[in-house]
């Protein structure tokens, strides 16, 4: 058994002119969204064995909110480059090379891919993932290779404040 959590980054500061994109970070009601919704996953008793995060600014501040309120080692945090505004093709790509010892995975991106990939992996269908929001799936697969094949089963969709 695999289990997905997806968790788009929390809420931002707005585009700057000056700014690049890839620098944006968090607001403060983001981080307070996403210490939250760490503190809410910590009591689902989610044991976390890897986390996949964008490098951008924002998503690195999302996952160390997130894995702070989950008690996550840093050690199992990754931030691949494929994962900035990733398509759903590169999330199952990544996923695929993970070690079967890996049980739950965290994943922290970005619209419009992440909505696309979790409405692929279900019936369960959702219009735009809200900025610190989670969506869990669960797959009877044993391994992260089969995951894109297998049979998966929509678990639960949760955004900050809800």
């Amino acid at each position: 058994m695999k289990t997905l959590l997806l968790v788009r980054h929390a809420k931002t500061e707005s585009i700057i002119s000056w700014k690049k994109d890839l620098d944006r970070a968090l607001t403060a009601s983001g981080e307070q969204d996403a210490k939250k919704m760490g503190e809410w996953l910590n009591l689902k008793k989610l044991q976390v064995d890897q986390v996949l995060s964008s490098p951008a600014v924002r998503t690195r501040q999302t996952t160390q909110l997130l894995c702070k309120a989950m008690h996550i080692d840093d050690s199992v945090v990754t931030f691949p480059s494929d994962l900035y505004h990733a398509t759903p093709d590169i999330f199952f790509n990544l996923i695929r090379t993970l070690p079967d010892a890996v049980k739950t995975l965290l994943i922290v991106s970005h619209n419009d891919g992440i909505t696309h990939f979790a409405n692929m992996l279900t019936e369960t269908r959702i219009d735009y993932m809200q900025p610190g929001s989670v969506f869990v799936v669960k797959s009877d697969c044993e391994t992260w290779e089969s995951f894109k094949e297998s049979e998966r089963e929509f678990v639960l969709y949760k955004q900050p404040g809800k």
